[in-house]
């Protein structure tokens, strides 16, 4: 997969705008319940892939890392499963498997980026 910086802020801007269609129904509905939902599916999906996909773009050796596609998979499927297990918790439901499952699967995913720079955090390509 090559351009992952450029994959990156993509899917983040894809997370900023379905984070502002859930804010939108969340204010027009008054379903201030999921006001946690949408930070997480803001912070973590919007800010921090687009974080993400700078961090590619400032250090290109990142992407010659054989983590870096699976660390973007990794960190997409675990927010998608964390805001899904968000959205059932703050519905009203107990503690939520995908909360969980999603929760580790990120912090997964925010590792292996760690591990990624770590490694191969350097200015040349």
């Amino acid at each position: 997969m090559q351009h992952l910086d450029r994959n990156y802020i993509l899917l983040g801007l894809c997370w900023v705008i379905a984070g502002m269609i859930f804010g939108i129904w969340l204010g027009a509905g008054n379903h201030l319940n999921y006001a946690n939902s949408h930070a997480h599916m803001n912070l973590l999906g919007f800010v921090t892939s687009v974080l993400f996909g700078l961090l590619h773009w400032a250090y290109p050796a990142l992407g010659k890392s054989r983590l870096a596609v699976p660390q973007l998979v990794v960190y997409q499927v675990g927010i998608v499963l964390l805001i899904a297990g968000k959205i059932l918790v703050d519905g009203g439901t107990q503690i939520d498997p995908l909360l969980i499952g999603g929760s580790l699967i990120t912090v997964v995913g925010t590792a292996m980026m760690l591990v990624m720079f770590v490694r191969h955090g350097t200015k040349s390509a």
